[in-house]
C-alpha cells in the first residue's frame, strides 16, 4: 500500500484548477477573436449602411439586418430597395481579398462558400418578388467588401466590388422599376425577410458564472468614420444626374435639400434663392411627396406657359402613380378654363384689346400731364396692366398714395389723376367691345371663386415663378391653397422677374414669416458660366416680393467647377449668323446631342430669324412653344421668357448688344435706366438656362 503524502490532494485541485485556468484562457482567446470578427463585421455593416442611407431621397430604401425566410438566426446584412432594383448585399470586412480562377479567396484559403451564401439568400429574394410580378434578374447578389477599391466583378450571378465603387454603380443602373411597382416589392420583401431577432439562448460549454459587470454612464457610441464623405457621396450623385438627359437632370433632387421636399409648414410658405440652386425641382418632388401622403387634388401653376407643359412631362417620369392628380397649368389657363365651366362670360382678345389702349392714348393721354413725363408711350401700358389692373385697383384713391413697387419714375397728383383718366377710358372702350385683357381674366376668377369657392377644393397648390405674376394672380391662388397646414407654396426669384412692375406679399394679404426658405447652393451652372451670369445684375438692388431691396450680389455657393463661357463679337448680322452655326457644328462634332442645346433670344421675332439660320444649316429644330419635356434630338429654339424654370446643357445667346438697348425717343435717363434694368435680369435669365456652356454673341 502506497504512502499518501501530505498536501497530495491540494496538489491534486491545484493542477485541476490549473487545467482548468488553462483551458479558461484558451476559450477566452477564442472568444475574443470571435468578438473581434464581430465587430469588425458590425462595423463594417454600419458603414456600408451610412453609405447608402442617402439614396433614400433617390428613391431607395435600405433593410438592414434581416432574417432569411424560415430560419431563426440566418441573417442578411442588407436589402437595398429601389429604382435600380432589388439589391442583397453582404458585408466582408476582411484584410485580404481576391479572386483567383474564378474562384473567392480570403488570403490563402478558398472563400467561394461566401458567394454560394449570398447567391442563395437572392434565389430567396427572387421567390419572394415574382408574387408581385418581379423579373428575377432584378434581384441583384453584391459582395462588398470594406476598405477595398478593386471591382465591380462579376462571380457567376453575383457581383463583387470594394466599396469605394458601390454608390457609382448602383447610380450606373439607372431606373429599372416603376416607381408605382416599387410599395409592392418592399411589403413583400418586409413580410419574408423581417427584422433580425434574438435566436435565444445559446448553450456555453464549459460553464462558467456570468460575470458581473458594474454600473457605469453608457458611453457614447463613437463616429463612424464613412468610407465616403458627404461630400465625395453627393459629388457621386451628381455625376450620375449630369450624365443624363437634360430632361432627366430636370428631376434632379441634391440629397441636401430632400427635407424641404418632406417639411410640413402650418401655413402659406416660400421657397426662394437665385437661379439654378433647384427651386422649381423642389417644387415637383414636394407635389410628388404630397400626392403620395394626401388624398385630393393638388395644382401646381406659373405664369410661364411652356413651362407647366414641360414639368407635367418630367413629373410623369418622377411619380407616374400619381399623374392624375396633380394639375400643371398655366395661371391664365386655369382662369380660363375655370370661368367657362362657371359660366361667367369673357372674352379676351389681346389684339384688340391692345388696339383699345391705343384709341384711348389717342383721346385721353396725348395731351394729358403725360405729355410732360419723357417715357415712351409703352411705358402707360405697362402702368396701367401691371400697377393697376394687376393689384386690381378699381378706385382712384387707392392708387393716389400707392407705392409702386419696381418703377423708378415718379409720379406727381397730377400726373396720377391722368394715368387714371386713361385707364378709366380705356376699360371703357373694353367694356363696350365686350373685350377684356389678361388682367381682366384673373379678376373675373378671383370674384368667382371668392363668390363660391371650388366644389372640390386643391388639398395644395405650389406657385413657380411667383415673382412674375400679378398681385391679383397670386391672390386667387391664395384663396385656392388657403391658409391651412402646406396649402399654398411660393416659388421664385425676385432677381429673375422680366417684367415691369411688381407688388409683395404683404400686399396680397399672404404671411410667410417664419416659413420662407433661402436657397444658396447653385447646382446647375458650372462656376464659370454663373460667374458671368451674376456679373451681369450685380449691381442692380432688386425687390422680392417684401418691403426691401436686396443686393444684385449675393451669396451664394457652387456645387461645379468649371464650364465654358464664350464670347463672340462680330462686325454684323452675317458674320454673327456664320459664327452661330460654326460654334453648334463644333459642338456636335464634339459628340454633344443637339437635343440638350437651345438657342434663346429677348423677343419672338429674333427667335423666329436665328431659327431659320440653323434650319438652313440642316440642323433640326423644336420651338419651346411646341417642346412638351420629351428627349429628342432636336435643338430648342425661343425666347428667353419661354424658357424660364427650364435648363440646357448647352445655350447661345445671339444679338446681343454691348450695354443693352438705346435710349427710346423721349425717354427720359431714369426709364430708360429702369427698362435696362429688367433687360439685364433678362440676360441673366437666359445665362443661367446653361448648365454646362454659355455661347454669348454680340453685335458691334
Amino acid at each position: 500500500m502506497s504512502a499518501v503524502t501530505a498536501g497530495a490532494s491540494q496538489d491534486v485541485e491545484a493542477r485541476r484548477a490549473r487545467a482548468l485556468a488553462e483551458e479558461y484562457l484558451r476559450l477566452a482567446a477564442q472568444q475574443q477573436r470571435i468578438v473581434r470578427r464581430h465587430e469588425a463585421g458590425g462595423a463594417g455593416e454600419r458603414k456600408i449602411g451610412a453609405l447608402l442611407q442617402p439614396m433614400s431621397s433617390s428613391g431607395w430604401t435600405l433593410l438592414a439586418d434581416r432574417r432569411w425566410p424560415g430560419t431563426r438566426a440566418a441573417n442578411v446584412d442588407l436589402l437595398h430597395v429601389g429604382p435600380g432594383g432589388v439589391l442583397v448585399v453582404d458585408v466582408k470586412n476582411w484584410r485580404e481579398v481576391h479572386v483567383e480562377d474564378g474562384r473567392l479567396c480570403r488570403g490563402q484559403e478558398d472563400a467561394h462558400d461566401d458567394v454560394d451564401k449570398v447567391l442563395r439568400i437572392a434565389e430567396l429574394a427572387e421567390q419572394t418578388v415574382a408574387e408581385v410580378g418581379l423579373a428575377p434578374l432584378e434581384v441583384v447578389p453584391v459582395l462588398v467588401f470594406v476598405g477595398k477599391a478593386f471591382g465591380p466583378l462579376t462571380l457567376g450571378r453575383v457581383t463583387v466590388m470594394g466599396e469605394k465603387h458601390l454608390v457609382p454603380w448602383i447610380n450606373r443602373r439607372g431606373d429599372r422599376l416603376d416607381a408605382e411597382k416599387l410599395p409592392e416589392v418592399l411589403a413583400v420583401l418586409e413580410r419574408d425577410f423581417p427584422p433580425h431577432e434574438d435566436a435565444g439562448p445559446v448553450e456555453i460549454s464549459p460553464v462558467v458564472v456570468p460575470p458581473v459587470l458594474p454600473l457605469q454612464a453608457a458611453e457614447e457610441q463613437p463616429e463612424q468614420q464613412a468610407l465616403f464623405s458627404a461630400e465625395e457621396l453627393e459629388a457621386s450623385l451628381l455625376d450620375g444626374a449630369l450624365a443624363a438627359p437634360i430632361e432627366d437632370w430636370m428631376a434632379f433632387l441634391h440629397p441636401s435639400q430632400a427635407k424641404l421636399v418632406r417639411q410640413s409648414r402650418n401655413g402659406p410658405a416660400r421657397v426662394r434663392g437665385p437661379a439654378g440652386t433647384g427651386k422649381t425641382v423642389i417644387g415637383l418632388h414636394r407635389a410628388a411627396y404630397l400626392a403620395g401622403t394626401r388624398p385630393g387634388r393638388l395644382l401646381y401653376v406659373s405664369f410661364v406657359r411652356t413651362l407647366p407643359t414641360v414639368l407635367a412631362a418630367t413629373f410623369a417620369r418622377l411619380a407616374p402613380q400619381h399623374v392624375e392628380r396633380v394639375e400643371f397649368r398655366g395661371l391664365h389657363s386655369w382662369a380660363r378654363r375655370f370661368l367657362t365651366e362657371r359660366g361667367v362670360r369673357h372674352r379676351v382678345d389681346l389684339k384688340a384689346a391692345d388696339t383699345c389702349f391705343w384709341r384711348s392714348w389717342a383721346s385721353v393721354g396725348r395731351y394729358s400731364a403725360l405729355a410732360e413725363v419723357p417715357v415712351p408711350v409703352q411705358y402707360w401700358k405697362e402702368e396701367i396692366a401691371s400697377v393697376i389692373k394687376g393689384r386690381g385697383l378699381t378706385d382712384f384713391s387707392e392708387y393716389a398714395d400707392l407705392t409702386r413697387v419696381g418703377r423708378s419714375t415718379p409720379l406727381n397728383r397730377a400726373q396720377r389723376e391722368a394715368v387714371w383718366q386713361l385707364h378709366a377710358h380705356y376699360c371703357e372702350l373694353l367694356r363696350s367691345r365686350e373685350l377684356h385683357d389678361a388682367a381682366d381674366l384673373l379678376f373675373l376668377a378671383l370674384a368667382e371663386v371668392r363668390r363660391r369657392p371650388l366644389d372640390e377644393p386643391y388639398v395644395a397648390v405650389i406657385v413657380d415663378e411667383v415673382q412674375d405674376l400679378s398681385r391679383v394672380g397670386v391672390q386667387l391662388l391664395h384663396v385656392l391653397g388657403g391658409d391651412g397646414p402646406d396649402g399654398l407654396l411660393l416659388i421664385g426669384d425676385g432677381q429673375q422677374a422680366v417684367y415691369p412692375g411688381g407688388f409683395t406679399l404683404s400686399e396680397a394679404g399672404i404671411n410667410v414669416r417664419g416659413r420662407s426658405t433661402v436657397l444658396e447652393t447653385n447646382y446647375r451652372n458650372a462656376s464659370r458660366i454663373l460667374e458671368a451670369a451674376v456679373a451681369v445684375v450685380a449691381s442692380d438692388a432688386f425687390g422680392d416680393l417684401d418691403d426691401s431691396l436686396e443686393a444684385g450680389a449675393r451669396r451664394m455657393e457652387v456645387a461645379r467647377d468649371g464650364g465654358v463661357t464664350v464670347r463672340v463679337d462680330a462686325p454684323d448680322a452675317r458674320s454673327l449668323e456664320m459664327a452661330l452655326v460654326q460654334a453648334v457644328n463644333d459642338l456636335a462634332a464634339s459628340g454633344v446631342g443637339l437635343g440638350d442645346c437651345a438657342l434663346l433670344t429677348a423677343t419672338t421675332a429674333d427667335a423666329s430669324r436665328y431659327a431659320g439660320v440653323l434650319r438652313r444649316a440642316g440642323l433640326p429644330l423644336v420651338p419651346l412653344e411646341e417642346y412638351a419635356g420629351q428627349t429628342c434630338g432636336r435643338f430648342k429654339v425661343g425666347t428667353i421668357k419661354r424658357a424660364k424654370g427650364l435648363e440646357f446643357k448647352h445655350v447661345f445667346l445671339p444679338g446681343l448688344r454691348e450695354g443693352g438697348s438705346a435710349a427710346k425717343p423721349g425717354e427720359s435717363e431714369i426709364a430708360w435706366r429702369e427698362r435696362l434694368e429688367v433687360e439685364r435680369r433678362e440676360l441673366y435669365v437666359g445665362m443661367t438656362r446653361a448648365r454646362d456652356s454659355l455661347w454669348l454673341g454680340f453685335l458691334g
